[in-house]
């Protein structure tokens, strides 16, 4: 008798949280956060424009794309993909 008492306490709890209210009332905590946020919201700038340029930039300017200037057709790719992988194995 006591495992069901645990089972429906359980699922109502689980109801409790998958209901809109309890969404709702998170989505307002982090809302409110970050509208009051002064300091914080020019870190998370700073954190952005980090991440633009190490994603972007760096990207553009330092990792030519070898395979698309070194290999005219998809299937020399594929090999030279398929070597570099299986190939590195059988060396060691």
């Amino acid at each position: 008798m006591k495992q069901s008492v645990a089972v429906k306490s359980a699922d109502l709890w689980v109801e409790k949280i998958m209901t809109p209210p309890f969404f709702m009332s998170f989505y307002r905590l982090y809302r409110d956060g970050f509208q009051q946020m002064t300091v914080g919201r020019t870190l998370w700038k700073i954190i952005f424009i980090k991440l633009f340029v190490m994603f972007v930039v760096l990207k553009l300017f330092f990792f030519p794309n070898f395979l698309k200037t070194h290999f005219s057709t998809e299937q020399q790719r594929a090999d030279h993909v398929l070597l570099q992988l299986t190939g590195s194995a059988e060396n060691k």
